[in-house]
C-alpha cells in the first residue's frame, strides 16, 4: 500500500468486489466526478437553471488544469470533444498541397488515422511504418520519410501493447527536416508524467475517458504558438471571437490563445464532470501516479511470467507504460480466459486476441496478486 491508495475510497466499485483493470479502455466514475455531475444537474433542474456563466468560469479552470497536467501555458490549450476531434482540427487547419505526405504507424488507433486518411481526396498521401510494438524511432522514420513529408503523427503510448515512444528524439529529428510532429496522448496522460514543452512536439490531442478518469466526449489539444499562426481554424463560431458576447460585431478578431478553436457552446455537463477528475489527478500528482502505475504493472508482469504467460509488451526502461499485454502460450485460449475473468468480476480487454491489463494508481498490490491467481486458475 502507498500514500496514493488513500484515493481508493473515491472509487465506489472497489467496495463491490469488482477488480477493474481496464483503464486503457474506459475509466470508472469516481466520487468527485459524480458530485460535479450531480451539482450541475441540481442547478439545471431548478437551483440555477441558467448556469452558463459558472460553466464558462469552470471551463477556464479546466483549461488551466489540462495545462498543469502537461506543464504548459494555459493559453496553449483548447478544450475539444475527444482525440479524433483534436486531430481533425489539425488536419483540416493546415493547408495541404497535392503530393504532400504524412507518416503513420500501421498499428495506430483509428482516431490517429482517419483524420489524415480523409485528406487523400486532396492529394495527400499516407506512408505507413511497420515496426514491432508500435515503435517509432528516428531510425524508423529514415525508412519512410521523403522530401514531401510534412507531418508525422504518433501515439505517445501505443494502445495495443503500451509501447511508449520517445517524443523528444522524434521532435528533434522531425524539426531538423521541417516536419511537424503530432501526438495522440490518450493512452499516456493521467498515468504518466508529461512535460510537453520539454518534448518539443508541435501538437497533442487527448480525450479524458481513459487514464484521465473523465467522461466520454471531453478532451483537449495543445499546440505551439508557432503552429497556431499556421492554422486556419476549420470551424469558426461565436466562441472563436475575442468578445463573443458582443453578438453582432462580426468583424472582431479571434481570441489570441488556443481557445479560439473552442468555436461554440461547450459540452457543459462534460466540463463539470472532467473538472472533478482533473482535481483528483492533480492532487495525487503525476510523478507519483506514474511511479505507482509502473510498479503495479511490473508486479503483474513478474507474476504472469512465473505463471507461464508470455508478455507481449516491451517492458524496458523508458518505453513501458500502464498497459501490459500478454498471452497464453496457446493464443486461441485467450478468449476463454477473458470470459472467465469477466465472470469473476475482473475487467480487462482483449486486443488482437491478446489480453490487455491496465491498472491505475488506486489499485493495490493485493489486487495484482488476485489477478495473477485468477488467470492462473483459468489457464
Amino acid at each position: 500500500m502507498t500514500e496514493l491508495t488513500r484515493f481508493r475510497s473515491e472509487f465506489p466499485h472497489t467496495g463491490k468486489g469488482i477488480l477493474y483493470l481496464d483503464h486503457a479502455a474506459v475509466s470508472p466514475m469516481c466520487d468527485r466526478v459524480r458530485r460535479m455531475v450531480e451539482t450541475y444537474l441540481r442547478q439545471a433542474g431548478g437551483e440555477k437553471i441558467n448556469n452558463f456563466k459558472e460553466t464558462l468560469e469552470l471551463l477556464a479552470r479546466v483549461r488551466g488544469a489540462f495545462a498543469r497536467m502537461i506543464q504548459a501555458p494555459a493559453d496553449r490549450i483548447a478544450v475539444v470533444k475527444n482525440t479524433t476531434d483534436g486531430m481533425i482540427l489539425l488536419a483540416r487547419g493546415l493547408r495541404w498541397s497535392p503530393g504532400d505526405r504524412i507518416v503513420l504507424h500501421r498499428m495506430e488507433f483509428p482516431s490517429n488515422v482517419y483524420p489524415w486518411y480523409d485528406l487523400r481526396p486532396f492529394g495527400v498521401e499516407i506512408d505507413f511504418l511497420d515496426t514491432p510494438h508500435g515503435r517509432v524511432t528516428p531510425a524508423d522514420l529514415e525508412t519512410k520519410v521523403r522530401p514531401e513529408t510534412r507531418l508525422v503523427a504518433v501515439s505517445w503510448v501505443q494502445y495495443l501493447d503500451g509501447y511508449r515512444n520517445d517524443l523528444k528524439s522524434l521532435a528533434e529529428w522531425c524539426h531538423a527536416r521541417g516536419i511537424l510532429l503530432a501526438v495522440d496522448a490518450m493512452q499516456g496522460l493521467g498515468a504518466l508524467e508529461m512535460k510537453v514543452t520539454e518534448t518539443g512536439i508541435d501538437f497533442l490531442a487527448a480525450g479524458t475517458a481513459k487514464w484521465m478518469l473523465g467522461p466520454q466526449g471531453v478532451g483537449f489539444v495543445y499546440l505551439t504558438e508557432a503552429l497556431q499562426r499556421r492554422l486556419h481554424p476549420p470551424h469558426l463560431g461565436w466562441h472563436s471571437r475575442q468578445d463573443f458576447f458582443d453578438f453582432h460585431n462580426y468583424d472582431q478578431p479571434l481570441k489570441p490563445g488556443a481557445d479560439r478553436f473552442e468555436f461554440a457552446t461547450p459540452f457543459s455537463l462534460g466540463v463539470w464532470a472532467v473538472s472533478g477528475a482533473l482535481e483528483l489527478l492533480l492532487e495525487a500528482g503525476q510523478p507519483a501516479i506514474e511511479r505507482r502505475v509502473l510498479a503495479l504493472t511490473d508486479r503483474l508482469c513478474d507474476g504472469l511470467r512465473q505463471t507461464g504467460f508470455r508478455i507481449i509488451s516491451d517492458r524496458g526502461a523508458g518505453v513501458k507504460s500502464g498497459i501490459l499485454t500478454f498471452t497464453h502460450p496457446e493464443q486461441d485460449r485467450n478468449d476463454r480466459i477473458f470470459k472467465g475473468l469477466t465472470a469473476a468480476g475482473v475487467y480487462v480487454s482483449t486486443r488482437n486476441n491478446f489480453l490487455r491489463v491496465s491498472p491505475h494508481f488506486y489499485n493495490t498490490e493485493t489486487e495484482m496478486d488476485r489477478f495473477v491467481e485468477t488467470v492462473a486458475r483459468l489457464m
